[in-house]
């Protein structure tokens, strides 16, 4: 794969125009006002960046560009969260400095120089921290660069679309996350129920639909959500290198917008752990802790911009945090326990993450 993309850089293929857009899209250091050229191409080297749950990345970089990031599902493109093309549109609309900018897709593999699907995007550089390396300062810095981030505001739940409407295809109305999750936990014990009984998980999903039942009547009553990143764990997280102040975090970059869309930034929020954690995904933090964290978030976002109450109220957002909580882990907890009994990953990981999940449910 990596001869490929040589191949497709070097015959001025790999870095389109976006096919999706209404406007082009910029380069990474291209001025806003230049003209985007039709090809690149020149020498470059390339190499694997790493794996993920969907896609392989792999790092380009030209000797006369900015380095670049073309990430490859390997999967079928029903297994995929949604198109890359929505991915693409929704970093087409983040604010400067949150995440990398989309350079460019290719949605149908019959189309594309590679033989597969890919996106390309700008290389941020950074490192992530496992969880126990993040400090108080860590987390009080993520949550104003979330604020940011969710200064995009849209007018309910659902996808970004390409073009010059990003939300020309969201459903109008509240989101029912109740019936949602319901048909989740159904599917999970239809295609998992092995799993789940060794696991002794069914308890928990109980208690998971009992604790967003109660909630989900907020969730639904919100007049107006943001785009968020949808998988904001640690692991997509980066901390910029500060070689002359490495107790000082500045602020940090998201990658990994394969789940981006419109929907509740208390959502967001939760994502990052708290009481339920487990892996290297989820930075444990006390009740104080996730306090702080979500009263400097409110702080920020108001000074950002004007948002409804329900987006920047404190207590509000906690009080939905503990229903996205509840969802998401389960749906983790899940995933980690197929991993665990099906292919011998994550064994380490289930007794932790199912123990702290059960302590928050009462379980």
């Amino acid at each position: 794969m990596g001869e490929r993309i040589l191949e497709a850089w070097h015959e001025g293929t790999l870095v389109l125009p976006l096919q999706h857009s209404g406007e082009p899209v910029q380069l990474p250091g291209q001025h806003r006002d230049a003209p985007l050229p039709t090809a690149l191409t020149g020498s470059a080297h390339v190499r694997q960046l790493g794996a993920g749950e969907r896609f392989v990345a792999w790092l380009l970089e030209p000797e006369e560009n900015a380095p670049l990031v073309v990430r490859i599902p390997y999967v079928a493109p029903g297994e995929l969260t949604q198109a890359l093309s929505r991915e693409i549109a929704a970093l087409t609309v983040i604010p400067a400095g949150v995440g990398p900018s989309a350079v460019a897709v290719h949605d149908q593999a019959e189309h594309s120089p590679l033989g597969l699907p890919y996106a390309v995007v700008s290389y941020l550089p950074g490192r992530v921290l496992a969880p126990s390396a993040w400090t108080p300062q860590h987390v009080l810095a993520h949550a104003r660069r979330l604020a940011q981030l969710h200064t995009v505001l849209a007018p309910a739940r659902g996808p970004v679309t390409p073009g010059p409407d990003p939300w020309a295809e969201v459903p109008p109305g509240g989101m029912d996350l109740l019936t949602e999750v319901g048909q989740l936990v159904s599917q999970w014990r239809d295609e998992h129920a092995d799993v789940i009984a060794r696991a002794d998980l069914d308890p928990l999903l109980d208690a998971v639909l009992d604790r967003v039942a109660q909630i989900a009547p907020q969730v639904s009553a919100l007049e107006s959500v943001s785009l968020t990143h949808g998988d904001l764990c640690a692991t997509n997280i980066l901390w910029p290198q500060t070689p002359s102040a490495p107790e000082v975090p500045v602020g940090p970059v998201f990658i990994d917008f394969e789940w981006a869309q419109a929907d509740d930034p208390a959502r967001d929020l939760a994502i990052l752990g708290g009481s339920v954690h487990g892996g290297p995904w989820y930075v444990p933090m006390t009740d104080d802790q996730v306090k702080a964290f979500v009263h400097e978030y409110a702080r920020e976002r108001a000074q950002l911009g004007p948002a409804p109450d329900a987006l920047v109220d404190p207590g509000a957002l906690r009080e939905r945090m503990r229903a996205w909580t509840a969802y998401e882990r389960g749906a983790m907890l899940v995933h980690i326990a197929v991993c665990a009994y099906e292919e011998g990953r994550h064994q380490q990981v289930l007794p932790v993450l199912r123990g702290t999940l059960a302590r928050e449910l009462g379980v």
